[in-house]
C-alpha cells in the first residue's frame, strides 16, 4: 500500500465552507500580528518614556544632593 493515495471525496458546499473557515482563520491572524506590531510600538514609546523620566529623576537627584552637600558644608571666609 506504499505510494497509493486514498481517493477523498467531499461535498463541495463542504469545501466551500472549508476554505471560508481557512480565510478567515488567515484574516484572523493578519489581525492578530498587526495588533500585536502595535502593542509593540506602544511598548517600546512606554520604555523610552519611562527612561526619560527616570533621567529626569537622577538628574533631580543629583542636585538635589548637590544642594544637600553646599548647604551642609562649612563656610571658609
Amino acid at each position: 500500500m506504499e505510494g497509493k493515495r486514498a481517493d477523498l471525496f467531499i461535498k463541495i458546499d463542504e469545501y466551500k465552507d472549508i476554505l471560508d473557515i481557512i480565510n478567515l482563520i488567515q484574516q484572523k491572524i493578519r489581525h492578530s500580528r498587526e495588533l500585536l506590531n502595535k502593542i509593540e510600538e506602544l511598548k517600546a514609546q512606554e520604555d523610552s518614556q519611562i527612561e526619560e523620566w527616570r533621567g529626569a529623576i537622577d538628574d533631580v537627584d543629583k542636585k538635589m544632593t548637590f544642594i544637600d552637600q553646599v548647604l551642609l558644608e562649612p563656610e571658609t571666609y
